[in-house]
């Protein structure tokens, strides 16, 4: 995919599909990636944890963690630390990953703590979907953010309520996955096409002989090891050479960052776009009234407010045909548009027909 970032509206790659492996382009059924969850608790905060009186299910979590420990506390209304913090941990096991090895794992507040900087993770279990327990996690956390504040001023850098423990959790038992049955394996296409489809059968047929792969459908083939060693079979499916199909033309908008990305298909027809713009600006004063002498009045406050409101003057631009995709960024470009504002104008675009391309909002 090549891409266009529209804030500088940079390109970087060429229009053609570039050749990659069939590995690349399908995962193989009945070996998914396995995704664990757990809740547990996070200590050590250097007093950015949890507020215990506004998140009880934290103060309720430290007792039965001491109650399992045999320490029991008659009178609780006391214990307000502020170093513990209540989380969510996450993690994702590859496919054949067996009983013994390490994994990483994300670390989430789940509670009004402020930082996990500086905390160390309790033995948390982790379950599946099924909710049996395939690992444990514990250990110091990593986090990339921090925050701080005094005398009501406040600074924030990153994400600091969540951290990552590379490594950090063991798998316990092993997730069972098979690639093969009675010989046969099925190949899932990552992004279903019939093209791309058939054209994996064709290369595999071709490598090994007709009848050994089936496009099924516009996601999935079917190979069949017949007789093969079923490892080095499809070690050697996963690597065989390919040149997908271009891809459909697409154009990707992330509209709470402003981002928007364009494959190597999008293409631009001749059209006229007229781009303006109108900022509205509020002002408050905060005054104060005061009483004339040796009257009864009192003093108040009065908010005296200024609203102003500016139209820019409208830019009719002609966008000329563009058939490569440097020249639909070149042309984008002398809009001379803000990110937020390309976004409706490539929208317009859209429904008048003048941009070819699925939009797509994430």
């Amino acid at each position: 995919m090549t891409v266009c970032a529209f804030f500088t509206l940079g390109i970087s790659g060429t229009a053609r599909a570039d050749r990659t492996t069939i590995g690349q382009l399908v995962s193989v059924a009945g070996a998914p990636t396995n995704q664990l969850y757990g809740y547990g608790l996070v200590v050590g905060l250097p007093g950015t944890g949890d507020q215990t009186t506004q998140v009880p299910y934290t103060q309720q979590s430290i007792l039965n963690m001491l109650r399992n420990m045999g320490i029991s506390l008659p009178n609780v209304s006391t214990m307000q630390p502020n170093d513990v913090a209540s989380v969510m941990v996450t993690a994702e096991v590859p496919a054949f990953a067996h009983a013994g090895q390490h994994v990483d794992v994300t670390v989430s507040a789940v509670g009004n703590a402020t930082a996990l900087t500086g905390g160390v993770l309790l033995p948390t279990p982790l379950r599946g979907g099924n909710g049996i327990v395939y690992a444990q996690a514990q250990g110091p956390l990593l986090v990339s953010g921090f925050a701080a504040s005094a005398g009501g001023t406040s600074s924030t850098v990153n994400v600091p309520t969540v951290g990552s423990l590379p490594g950090g959790a063991i798998l316990a038992n092993t997730i069972p996955a098979s690639y093969t049955v009675n010989g046969s394996s099925a190949l899932l296409l990552n992004q279903p096409s019939y093209e791309t489809a058939q054209q994996i059968c064709d290369v595999i047929n071709e490598a090994y002989g007709g009848g050994v792969a089936n496009a099924v459908s516009p996601g999935e083939v079917d190979v069949n090891a017949q007789g093969r060693d079923p490892m080095r079979f499809m070690s050697n499916i996963l690597a065989l050479a390919i040149t997908p199909k271009g891809q459909a033309p697409t154009i990707i908008v992330d509209a709470q960052s402003g981002t928007i990305v364009m494959n190597a298909g999008v293409t631009l027809g001749p059209a006229v776009v007229s781009h303006g713009d109108l900022t509205v600006n509020i002002q408050t004063q905060n005054a104060v009234s005061q009483p004339g002498p040796f009257s009864n009045g009192t003093t108040v406050g009065v908010q005296n407010t200024l609203v102003s409101a500016k139209q820019g003057k409208a830019q009719v631009i002609d966008l000329p045909r563009a058939a490569t995709l440097q020249d639909v960024a070149a042309a984008l470009n002398a809009v001379g548009a803000t990110p937020q504002d390309l976004i409706a104008i490539i929208e317009a675009l859209k429904q008048a027909g003048a941009i070819n391309g699925t939009i797509k909002v994430i």
